[in-house]
């Protein structure tokens, strides 16, 4: 799905334990390389790329927040870069991806059995990589505010709640918010952050009033893919009134 000529979204359906998972990583092209936003799930690697551009390297990642099916193909990549890969990550979720803190919302346990499908090899990856006997991983931290040089520019807007690191990015070039897991699509309805998934929902509710003020025609969701319509009455029906 096209956004720009060099912003498009990707429609993976991956299966993910017993269930199939449908998400919308997003690619920005600039020549021949790639910057990609989100990684997918763990296993998820060549499937993610058959949908990247005959001839482009990635080289660069940025991202959203620590959740595994957001950092789960990182390895992978890291592995495959040529050179070094730019590791693009806000500091509240920096510690877990470097793999100096746990994953919020996967235990030991959980991430065992999560992982537990995957090629021993894919599995060893995994852990090398999100270990505190390994180095850190993010190569460029971020704040919120920033405006990332890709594709014209490209704002960083921090929104926590769903993780304490959790970033949404804003072109303005083509008036598109990318949401991640701030924001996701039910049914063709734009909703809030998914409740079971978002440890302090009152601060991600309270995080969607950054979208307010931005010229706004296209909203990414990581989960649900586009919406084009009035983000601006959502988001009043979304956000209690303080």
């Amino acid at each position: 799905m096209k956004i720009t000529d060099t912003i498009e979204v990707i429609e993976l359906k991956l299966k993910y334990g017993e269930h199939e998972m449908v998400i919308h990583p997003v690619v920005i092209y600039e020549g021949d390389q790639a910057v990609l936003i989100d990684t997918g799930v763990p296993g998820g690697y060549n499937t993610m790329m058959q949908h990247i551009r005959p001839g482009s390297t990635i080289s660069s990642v940025i991202l959203t927040h620590q959740d595994l099916d957001h950092v789960g193909t990182l390895p992978q990549l890291l592995d495959a870069a040529p050179g070094k890969l730019n590791v693009y990550a806000h500091i509240g979720d920096q510690p877990t991806i470097d793999g100096r803190a746990p994953f919020l919302k996967a235990s030991p346990e959980r991430l065992k059995g999560m992982l537990s499908e995957l090629p021993e090899s894919e599995r060893d990856a995994f852990y090398s990589v999100f270990s505190p006997e390994t180095p850190g991983n993010v190569t460029h931290t971020l704040h919120g505010g920033e405006l990332l040089p890709f594709a014209g520019g490209l704002q960083v807007i921090h929104t926590p709640g769903h993780t304490p690191g959790h970033i949404s990015l804003y072109h303005p070039a083509s008036k598109t918010l990318i949401t991640a897991d701030a924001m996701a699509i039910d049914e063709g309805q734009l909703m809030g952050p998914v409740p079971n998934f978002t440890p302090n929902i009152d601060q991600a509710l309270q995080s969607l009033n950054a979208f307010r003020e931005l010229d706004i025609d296209t909203v990414v969701c990581y989960h649900g893919g586009l919406f084009r319509g009035d983000l601006q009455q959502r988001l009043d029906e979304l956000v209690p009134s303080s």
